[in-house]
Order: C-alpha cells, then sequence, then structure tokens
C-alpha cells in the first residue's frame, strides 16, 4: 500500500509539474503560440464536454471556460449594435432571385416559389423560461405561397419534414401561437431521419441551451443548400444535399459581432462529438448558396466576418 501511494504521489507531482510548465510555456507564447497550445487542451476538455454523461453543471462550467479562450473567442468584428428584436442582426440573408419574405411571430423565411421550398430561415432566441408545451400534431400548408406545399407530399417518402426554424427554440422563447407558426410547410424540407432526429438536433439544442447560456442573445440563420437542378426531388419538392446554420452574437464589452458557420452533409449522421469538422467560413457558405450575409453591414466588415472561419466549434 505504501508503494501505491507513493507511486501516486509522484504522478500527482509530475501532473502538476507538467500544468507549470504548460502555463508559463502558455504565457509566454504569442496568439499564434497560445492558439496551438489551447487546441490541444481542447481536444481534451471537449471529450469530456461532449461524451454525454457529464452533468450539465459541469459541461456549463467547461463551456464557459472555452470562451475564454482565444481559440474559442476567435476575433471580433467591430459593429453597431444591431436590434435586438430583428430576426438576423444585421438584415436578413439578401438573394438576387426575388424570394418571398415571409414574417411570422418567432421567426422570418425566404421563400422560392420556383423550387419550391424555402432558401433560408431566421430567428432570435435568448434567455427563457423553460416551459414545456405540447408539441403539435400537424403540418399546415401556408397560403401565403403560391406553391402550397402540402403535408402529403411527404407521405411515405423516405423523408422526415424537417424544421428549419426550430419547433423547441421558438415555443420556449416565443410562446405556444409562434410555435404553431413553425409548422407552416414553407418552413419545411425534407431530411433524412437519423440527420433530423439527431445531429441536425444536437446543433438545434446546443444553441438554445449552452448558446444563450453563455451569450444571452443568438442569431441564427439556416437554411439547405441545393444543385442546380436539385440532383434528388421527393415529387415536385426538392432535397437538399447539404444543411448549413450562421450564428452570431454580439459582444457587448468589445462593441462588436462574431459569427461561426456549420456546413453539414444530408446523410444518415445520428451523432459526431467533433463539430469543428462541420465548421466552415460564411463565405462558403454564401457561394452554395448565392446569399448575401449581414447585408446591411460595410463591405470591409463583411470581408472580416466572413471569410475566415471560425478557428473551433464554440
Amino acid at each position: 500500500m505504501r508503494t501505491l501511494l507513493k507511486l501516486l504521489g509522484w504522478l500527482l507531482v509530475g501532473a502538476c509539474a507538467c500544468l507549470v510548465a504548460l502555463l508559463v510555456v502558455y504565457g509566454l507564447s504569442d496568439r499564434p503560440g497560445k492558439i496551438a497550445i489551447e487546441h490541444h487542451v481542447l481536444n481534451v476538455v471537449d471529450g469530456v464536454r461532449e461524451d454525454g454523461m457529464t452533468p450539465d453543471k459541469v459541461v456549463g462550467t467547461l463551456d464557459k471556460l472555452a470562451d475564454r479562450t482565444e481559440v474559442v473567442k476567435g476575433d471580433v468584428v467591430p459593429a453597431p449594435e444591431p436590434d435586438k428584436n430583428a430576426t438576423a442582426p444585421y438584415g436578413e440573408p439578401a438573394d438576387r432571385r426575388g424570394l418571398k419574405h415571409l414574417v411570422n411571430q418567432g421567426y422570418s423565411v425566404g421563400y422560392d416559389e420556383s423550387l419550391p421550398s424555402p432558401r433560408w430561415s431566421s430567428y432570435r432566441v435568448f434567455p427563457y423560461k423553460d416551459v414545456h408545451l405540447e408539441r403539435p400534431s400537424t403540418f399546415k400548408t401556408d397560403v401565403r405561397t403560391d406553391a402550397r406545399v402540402t403535408t402529403s407530399e411527404y407521405v411515405r417518402s423516405g423523408y422526415d419534414r424537417g424544421h428549419l426554424s426550430p419547433n423547441y427554440a421558438i415555443s420556449v422563447c416565443y410562446g405556444e401561437e409562434a410555435q404553431k407558426e413553425t409548422f407552416l410547410l414553407s418552413n419545411i424540407v425534407p431530411q433524412v431521419h437519423a440527420l433530423n432526429a439527431g445531429l441536425w438536433k444536437d446543433l438545434e439544442q446546443r444553441i438554445v441551451h449552452r448558446y444563450v447560456e453563455r451569450y444571452g442573445t443568438v442569431w441564427v440563420q439556416v437554411g439547405p443548400v441545393f444543385t442546380e437542378p436539385p440532383a434528388k426531388k421527393v415529387g415536385r419538392l426538392p432535397v437538399p444535399d447539404a444543411f448549413w446554420m450562421v450564428i452570431s452574437e454580439y459582444e457587448q464589452e468589445q462593441h462588436g459581432i462574431r459569427a461561426i458557420a456549420y456546413l453539414v452533409p444530408h446523410e444518415e449522421k445520428w451523432r459526431d462529438q467533433e463539430l469543428t469538422r462541420y465548421v466552415v467560413s460564411i463565405r462558403k457558405v454564401e457561394a452554395l448558396t448565392g446569399l448575401d450575409f449581414f447585408p446591411k453591414l460595410p463591405p470591409a466588415t463583411q470581408d472580416r466576418l466572413e471569410s475566415t472561419p471560425a478557428p473551433r466549434a464554440w
């Protein structure tokens, strides 16, 4: 027993010495050096944060510690404070195709009648009281569209009716009537079940739970990627090749905006702990979709915000 305790003692001393050495090296490093060290440390921390068994309070604490690192903070781009009531911080995604702008209580949609499909959906989430509302049982045709897609068009298609602006986030932030509006078929696209109920749902939950707790108000813009013309269809409905999210939050202390973009292939994917593999630049999403994000910002500000991918998943 003494030998074992002695061995454990030496291991503890060694671990402490390594930690001190790491902190010294970190303190003496420049920003790129700090980021490199943080990547290695966060690889270990992420294994704890994302294993699904770590208590929520521990995950929350680790999230807040990660937010202080250079690699997660990323670059905050100076910008005026956005309208906190808008569904997009600096204007909805601009598009030359003349999309129909559909405004709902908790979210907005850019709808392409020619497909027919939504091209984007925007919503804003913020700190809320977590009240449970029953999930509506039916999807509804949006009579504001000329296409008037019906729920029967999805029956036996092999695809779920996948929300863009999500039912849960809108329900807790805006209430029951707003929740019902997320079931309008102008907010829905064909999506394979494993992705809809798995990785994509994980991202939605990450935003409304973890991002809101960490950052307060968060803006989300989300949509499909289609080939031109769409490679797959369900009847007349195009099937996306991938899905994107552009997420942004305003840093009050630094008077600036920061953003992250995720691009997720449309494939059966239940879980993935390494979300950084899906991080891309906003410019890549623009190139794939033909959309222009943050159109009210000056071009130079857009360039800084959109050209470089976030170094790591938030």
